[in-house]
């Protein structure tokens, strides 16, 4: 990743555009520890996860539930209520992780903030 496409996805403010949260419509895939650490802290029950599923590499991943926004962590106004308690997924602070990555959810319809975004691919 170069730094310029490093600094066009690290700095983006997910609270300042009118997207309503959907990117996070589909919920997240949490690792094992993650999903641990959740609930030991009390922000997330076990029912906030569907049963573990292995991915196309052989790693295993919980998936957060959905709730007729999207993730079970939306808040009902806006945003996700984990932002707050340091428990957040990795996942949700680092997706998109490049240019097509954000280019094909853009393309299936769930990040509106494509075009404000990135408003050309990023050099390699």
């Amino acid at each position: 990743m170069s730094s310029s496409e490093d600094k066009n996805l690290s700095q983006w403010d997910c609270f300042s555009f009118p997207c309503g949260d959907s990117c996070c419509q589909h919920g997240a895939d949490v690792f094992p520890h993650e999903r641990d650490a959740l609930i030991s802290a009390g922000v997330a029950r076990p029912s906030d996860f569907t049963r573990p599923k292995t991915d196309e590499d052989g790693t295993k991943l919980y998936r957060t539930r959905k709730t007729s926004r999207g993730c079970v962590f939306l808040m009902e106004d806006r945003g996700c209520r984990l932002h707050v308690t340091g428990y957040k997924p990795s996942v949700c602070s680092e997706w998109p992780r490049n240019f097509e990555e954000a280019q094909c959810a853009a393309g299936e319809g769930y990040l509106p903030c494509f075009s404000v975004r990135f408003s050309e691919k990023p050099e390699n």
